[in-house]
């Protein structure tokens, strides 16, 4: 039995990407640590989690007098209102800036993809954009800033998933490009088929229009180079970029494209028109060379996160170390007893910019997020929020599930169509805000992705206001008590998801997986229907909000469920 394309397609927002590809995700630290260390008045590199000031690495900055600086274009201005959550930013403090007052000077942006949706690989939850192999995670947010949203007559619905995008189709010698995006995230690559990219957000916009601007770019690090006396070229994830029309840039300056760049290199390059696509060879305007860290002073401290591609066991007298970003962190100089993280794992870190200026001596290591914890999704109505055990967070009530609130959240309010012309620093839903702010939201209908530390509590990796509506969504592993009970003719199928009851007419159940005929204990399962009485209930006729989906057994980590 298999459901419908369409239905696929509209499965909303829970189809919120529980992947895997491992990684990404802000919630409180699974390793038993708590809070954020006190290092705001170093460089800080990370994606936004809210608003009110901005919230980056668990620092609320104050944003006053601060600067946006467009890293790709120059552009500097004052709209940090036009920022959003989920962006990855570096953050320069001011000199005023304090542990205990942060305040930032510039935030800088650079996202790491713009162009066209080639492909989506719904089984390993991957985009392919400008040759770039880019990964969902469960705390990726989408954002949909299309004109048609906000349409006065026939808007459109918001894409709130990938599988709302559209994709590069060939048909009759003609190309229709997909949609086009915008990609933070941070950068990943582990070997030979691994994602070149972690979003933490895709932000899909109308077709650019007009010919300025980098409105194709890719960002990466460079993994091959070629040059000869008439032409040099540079390969970045899928993307052969031929250099002999660019002006090329190394520490601020031209620099003769041959031989500018070499293996290993961060490098941006862009241009105001697309590819042929799918794309697989690109002609950039503009290439640059980027540091791989915020910044690249010798003993300096920074600050920054993101996903472990990498890892190397100490040996020897030599410590253990692994890699984030392109940046190699060595741990030789971390108290005793701290924990290492391992490939996949969302980690922050606070160092001291080595003697090569490329790499980290790691003071402090927090790992937010381990690759192979389990994570949960759900969408429905907050039933209650309440100041949790720790100072600074939450714990909000979902489907009946307790699930913690912290700074490390990813908070954003997208129930009204008209959410981007909001400025959320005048209107801020951030962990100071946050009972007040849902308490007087018009709507009280959420989508949560989370995930379980340690101890089995459910930390929140990202928590959305959606609109109002009657239907509600999880997602997740099928627990194995009590056992899942197989439905026949007019029996509903029943099993449970993270304690939470499902009720389900068989005749809902469409199974992804080969020879699939009945849940079974530790199948991902996405389902969606009423949830009343502490039961979620699935009826007989399949629709955009009456489904479940089985994807099979769990690997031990995420797994899509879309």
């Amino acid at each position: 039995m298999k459901i419908s394309a369409t239905t696929c397609a509209l499965s909303s927002a829970l189809a919120l990407a529980l992947v895997a590809c491992g990684g990404g995700g802000a919630s409180a630290p699974v390793d038993g640590t708590s809070g954020p260390s006190a290092a705001p008045t170093t460089s800080s590199s990370g994606a936004i989690t809210a608003f009110g000031s901005v919230f980056v690495n668990g620092h609320e900055y104050g944003t006053a007098g601060a600067q946006v600086v467009d890293d790709d274009t120059g552009a500097t201005d004052n709209r940090v209102s036009a920022l959003e959550v989920g962006q990855v930013v570096d953050v320069d403090p001011a000199s005023t800036s304090t542990a205990t007052a942060p305040v930032a000077r510039l935030l800088h942006v650079h996202p790491l993809v713009r162009g066209d949706v080639d492909a989506w690989d719904a089984t390993g939850n991957t985009l392919t954009i400008m040759g770039q192999l880019v990964s969902l995670d469960s705390a990726t947010l989408f954002s949909d800033h299309r004109a048609c949203v906000s349409a006065a007559t026939n808007p459109c619905t918001p894409i709130s998933d990938a599988s709302g995008l559209a994709l590069t189709t060939a048909s009759g010698g003609t190309t229709t490009p997909g949609s086009w995006v915008s990609v933070d995230g941070y950068l990943f690559n582990s070997g030979s088929g691994a994602a070149n990219v972690v979003a933490t957000l895709v932000a899909v916009h109308d077709a650019p229009t007009g010919n300025a601007g980098a409105n194709y770019k890719v960002e990466g690090v460079v993994t091959t180079t070629s040059a000869t006396a008439s032409s040099a070229a540079i390969t970045i994830g899928g993307l052969q970029i031929d250099l002999g029309a660019a002006t090329c840039r190394v520490n601020g300056k031209a620099i003769a494209c041959a031989g500018a760049f070499a293996a290993g290199d961060v490098v941006s390059a862009f241009a105001p028109t697309a590819p042929a696509l799918p794309a697989a060879s690109f002609s950039p305007t503009v290439v640059l060379e980027r540091h791989h860290l915020p910044v690249q002073t010798v003993g300096a401290s920074v600050e920054f996160d993101g996903s472990v591609s990498s890892f190397t066991a100490a040996s020897g007298s030599a410590a253990a170390s692994f890699v984030v970003r392109g940046v190699q962190v060595d741990t030789s100089a971390l108290p005793a007893g701290t924990s290492v993280p391992a490939v996949g794992d969302l980690v922050s870190i606070v160092g001291t910019v080595s003697s090569d200026g490329l790499s980290v001596a790691a003071t402090s290591i927090r790992i937010l997020r381990a690759a192979r914890n389990v994570s949960y999704g759900f969408i429905g109505d907050d039933t209650g929020v309440a100041a949790g055990s720790t100072s600074g967070t939450f714990t909000l009530t979902v489907l009946g599930q307790s699930i913690v609130v912290s700074a490390q959240t990813r908070l954003a309010d997208r129930s009204s169509h008209h959410w981007f012309d909001m400025d959320p620093q005048t209107n801020p839903f951030n962990i100071s805000t946050f009972q007040t702010y849902l308490a007087a939201s018009a709507s009280q209908h959420l989508a949560v992705t989370a995930a379980k530390d340690s101890a089995g509590i459910l930390q929140a990796l990202s928590v959305t206001i959606v609109p109002a509506s009657t239907v509600s969504e999880i997602a997740g592993p099928v627990d194995a008590s009590p056992a899942p009970v197989a439905g026949t003719g007019g029996t509903p199928a029943t099993f449970s998801i993270d304690g939470v009851p499902v009720s389900a007419a068989v005749a809902a159940i469409a199974f992804r997986h080969h020879g699939g005929s009945a849940i079974a204990a530790g199948d991902e399962v996405l389902a969606a229907g009423t949830y009343a009485g502490g039961t979620l209930t699935v009826g007989a006729t399949r629709s955009f909000g009456n489904f479940v989906i089985d994807s099979g057994a769990s690997t031990g980590h995420d797994v899509p469920l879309f």
